[in-house]
């Protein structure tokens, strides 16, 4: 302990640099590790989640795999054997207003089938859901739900009123409350509505989502055979004409494990990457190895220091042993007063909302207990590990040849100093490409044409009262001056994966389409280009109409622009309405999807669809270019407060909704650019302390060659010339390397930048700058020494 303090006390700025470098990577282990529990435990709180699947097609939403089915599903799966029980939930969550006394409350309504969430959570709280789809208005309610209504978890037998999709008002009973279901869940919190049996024939409507249960020990194969051959003698089909059928219909089926569903893109909510956590969990034990690294070059630095100190004990009769045993000891409690530094920053990272927003879920402490004691040992082996080479090294040498000469030196001494810190500039240089890579995606992502113009529209979702104003709001806010329209949707386009689909036709005139419910104004103020026909009406409000995009009316080559579509089941045709224009293709859904061949229909309910109520949730402003855009989003909303007291409005730029789409993606860039960034920075302290040392021992040399007439500038030269030969070898291995990872993130995104060549040469001239920058900044300083006192002071 006396050599570790000693070291301290004449090398406190670089012992202080390398526990700081050492807590930051204990930090930055644990945070990184807790995103990867999380994405990794996605959806284990769902019950028996160990033998649940999600029901998943392809081909009826393109060629691709959907999650969306219609309902007729749930009864083709209790025909079989293997599948213990099932249900649907709809993935479409709507906002609603409840009121409770005088206070009106906005609060998430799913729509579900028997059992309803009580199949997801294997009980209630409180309750039960064998009430809820007897056609009286019961509905179950989660935790925290039923305390912002009720300020109680105690709800059950309370009521609300509540609004039906027709608008109008009724009472609703709570019959159940249950847990509330985590961030990392597939399934939302809210209200939870049960549809009864009537339902279940609806074959045109392919909206939702069908889970099953199956008996343990289950084949998953088996059960996707059943289904298919359930599904084909539905529609006709014997298991005779299975070729016949898998080239009419062109349908695949599969059942996917809801611990799986979250990595499998499909669903809206289904934006997990096993590539990303995987190089999560990869950076998580790397930051730990550059840390070690960083300490063992540390260590490696100081023996030639302490070597003379150490051979003198051997020769008092101190062991080989216990010298050894004593320097890395020395080195574990360095680690563990690193681990404390590490903890705090922990703590301080969890008290800032901004610092927060790099992470998902909790990570508190005592939520990874395991996780927490991992980091620890971590630590503490870290400690343990980057002593072992410098314990040996320095007492490999008899004592005598010590004690005559000078190790400050050493060719082999210094060689492995610098390899290990090729390495680290290796890590920097693949980390630098990464983020460049990255950072032209994010800017891709945000100024990419998506066929509409995103800028200067503001949006807002819409109260029921609001929802009956919609004319009144159009007429104030065209008012304003710099408003141009006013459009109102169900959906902002765009800004989401999953969207409502609906299947028309018949025979071999069958289609699927992705439909968005709008009003007249919606694609005006969306500025979508009509390529053919008409815009809509205001006129069609009162018929209904649609307008659909080029993709359809290239993928379904039977329609024209003048042919109605409807819908036929067996109370015939419904919602007949006819197609009045074709707009530009445009980008639907987000870029992680392919947007060339969506087929989307935009649609105009007319009074025949009443029943639907009225599905444009949202108001949608553009305003005029070169305008104010904070001081136009604070009259917007003081428009809609005026008109609709229910709710306070607070604008939303709809560019701001892409941050929200790519909050997954946005997230892990900030991530790894944190730990490039503290990779680089744990570097930098290497390459402080390095250079620390080794003008240390050469002051005699830098002094001579002073007073033989070299300048400051020759003498800092010959410090950063040392660093060009690994600098350049570390680029050169690392350039593939970062071109591999970069490449391998961009396969997540349909559409993605390409990895320009640009990027290769300004990360290594930004990477060897900081390098170069800390060797002159600290060569300097022995280079404007006077020379006499350090020929002195040797």
């Amino acid at each position: 302990m006396k050599s570790l303090l000693y070291m301290f006390r004449r090398y406190r700025v670089a012992t202080l640099l390398n526990l700081l470098g050492l807590g930051v990577a204990v930090a930055t282990f644990y945070l990184f590790m807790t995103q990867v529990i999380y994405n990794r435990t996605y959806n284990h709180n769902i019950h028996d989640y160990k033998h649940m699947y999600r029901l998943e097609i392809y081909g009826n939403f393109g060629d691709v795999w959907g999650a969306n089915v219609c309902r007729p599903f749930v009864t083709l799966l209790k025909e079989i054997p293997q599948v213990k029980d099932v249900t649907y939930i709809s993935p479409y969550v709507h906002d609603s207003d409840v009121k409770v006394g005088n206070r009106t409350i906005a609060v998430p309504v799913i729509t579900m089938g028997m059992p309803g969430i009580e199949f997801f959570t294997g009980k209630l709280l409180s309750g039960s859901s064998k009430t809820c789809a007897d056609g009286k208005h019961n509905v179950i309610v989660n935790r925290s739900t039923a305390e912002k209504i009720f300020g109680t978890a105690n709800a059950v037998g309370k009521t609300f009123e509540g609004e039906n999709n027709n608008e109008t008002k009724t009472t609703v009973t709570v019959v159940g409350v249950s847990e509330d279901m985590p961030d990392n869940c597939t399934l939302p919190n809210g209200v939870y509505t049960c549809e009864n049996e009537s339902v279940m024939n609806e074959w045109s409507e392919w909206s939702f989502n069908v889970y099953m249960l199956l008996d343990k020990g289950a084949n998953p194969k088996k059960v996707e055979r059943a289904i298919k051959l359930a599904f084909m003698k539905e529609n006709g089909y014997s298991e005779k004409d299975e070729k016949k059928f898998d080239k009419e219909v062109n349908m695949k089926i599969r059942i996917t494990p809801v611990d799986d569903i979250y990595f499998s893109g499909v669903g809206p909510k289904d934006r997990g990457n096993r590539g990303l956590v995987d190089v999560l969990t990869v950076a998580s034990v790397f930051v730990l190895f550059i840390a070690m690294l960083n300490l063992l070059n540390f260590s490696l630095s100081e023996v030639p220091m302490r070597m003379r100190g150490i051979n003198t004990r051997r020769v008092m009769g101190a062991s080989i042993g216990s010298l050894r045993m004593k320097m890395i000891l020395e080195n574990v409690v360095f680690a563990f007063v690193g681990l404390v530094i590490g903890i705090l920053l922990i703590v301080a990272f969890q008290r800032s909302e901004t610092c927060m927003k790099l992470v998902s879920g909790d990570i508190h402490f005592a939520s990874h207990m395991v996780l927490a004691a991992a980091m620890a040992v971590s630590a503490l082996v870290v400690g343990a590990l980057s002593a072992m080479i410098p314990a040996f090294y320095s007492t490999s040498f008899a004592p005598a040849m010590v004690l005559k000469g000078s190790f400050g030196l050493s060719p082999r001494g210094r060689r492995l100093r610098m390899a290990i810190m090729a390495v680290q500039f290796c890590v920097a240089f693949a980390l630098a490409i990464y983020i460049g890579v990255m950072s032209n995606q994010s800017s891709y992502i945000f100024n990419s044409d998506y066929g509409f113009n995103k800028n200067e529209v503001f949006y807002a979702w819409l109260s029921q009262e609001a929802k009956a104003k919609r004319d009144a709001i159009r007429a104030e806010l065209k008012k304003l001056p710099f408003v141009e329209s006013v459009g109102f949707a169900q959906n902002a386009i765009g800004t989401s994966d999953g969207y409502m689909s609906w299947g028309r036709g018949v025979n071999e005139h069958q289609m699927t389409l992705q439909v968005l419910p709008c009003d007249y104004e919606y694609l005006r103020t969306m500025q979508l280009k009509i390529t053919e026909g008409r815009d809509f009406r205001e006129a069609d409000m009162k018929t209904g109409a649609y307008v659909l995009n080029e993709a359809a009316m290239k993928q379904y080559k039977w329609l024209a622009v003048g042919d109605s579509i409807g819908r036929q089941n067996e109370w015939g045709p419904t919602s007949n309405y006819l197609i009045v224009g074709t707009c530009n293709n445009f980008k639907l859904k987000s870029m992680r999807c392919d947007n060339s061949n969506v087929a989307v229909a935009f649609i105009i309910f007319g009074p025949d669809m009443e029943q639907w109520g009225d599905r444009c949730n949202q108001v949608f402003v553009r305003v005029a270019k070169g305008q104010d855009k904070i001081e136009a989003k604070h009259r917007i909303a003081e428009v809609l407060n005026k008109l609709d007291g229910s709710q306070k409005y607070e604008m939303d730029f709809l560019d701001d909704d892409l941050q929200w789409t790519y909050i997954e993606e946005f997230r892990f860039i900030s991530q790894v650019k944190l730990f490039a960034i503290i990779c680089i920075i744990i570097t930098v302290i290497g390459v402080f302390s390095l250079t620390m040392f080794e003008t240390e021992y050469r002051r005699k040399e830098i002094a001579i060659r002073k007073v033989m007439g070299s300048s400051v500038g020759s003498v800092v030269s010959l410090f950063a010339l040392r660093y060009a030969v690994p600098l350049v070898v570390a680029f050169v291995i690392a350039a593939p390397i970062g071109w591999w990872l970069s490449n391998s993130w961009l396969q997540s995104f349909a559409e993605h930048t390409p990895i320009h060549w640009w990027l290769f040469p300004i990360s290594f001239v930004a990477v060897s700058a900081v390098v170069v920058l800390t060797v002159v900044v600290q060569s300097w300083r022995v280079a404007t020494a006077n020379p006499v006192e350090s020929i002195k002071t040797e």
